[in-house]
């Protein structure tokens, strides 16, 4: 059991936001990276805090998803507030690593995704 507890504290990023709240579990992060993964092939994916940003205020709705290990974090402290005031409900995964395995991307600067 001691070398589970070890495996977990490695795959946990050391540089979390302190912002990044709800921060999603393993099974919720899983879910959600599987989504974010057929709206990427559905073309259906806006990525980077500009394009999100613009689609909030533009009105449309979806699902913010954003990485918690985003430095620095002013980059996208506003993003959450106006998720919030448009109604569009958002959640921070652990790493944005982790969404570019997954979405097969080169990109590193993945800022959010709607």
């Amino acid at each position: 059991m001691g070398s589970d507890t070890e495996t977990e504290k490695k795959k946990t990023p050391l540089a979390l936001a302190p912002i990044a709240k709800p921060l999603a579990g393993k099974k919720l992060c899983k879910r959600t990276l599987k989504l974010v993964r057929r709206a990427s092939e559905a073309k259906c994916l806006k990525r980077g805090v500009k394009e999100v940003v613009k689609s909030i205020r533009r009105g449309n709705k979806g699902l913010c998803v954003i990485a918690g290990n985003i430095s620095p974090i002013d980059v996208i402290t506003h993003v959450p507030i106006l998720c919030e005031e448009a109604n569009v409900p958002y959640i921070y995964v652990p790493s944005k690593e982790a969404n570019l395995l997954r979405l097969g991307s080169d990109q590193t600067n993945q800022g959010g995704a709607q």
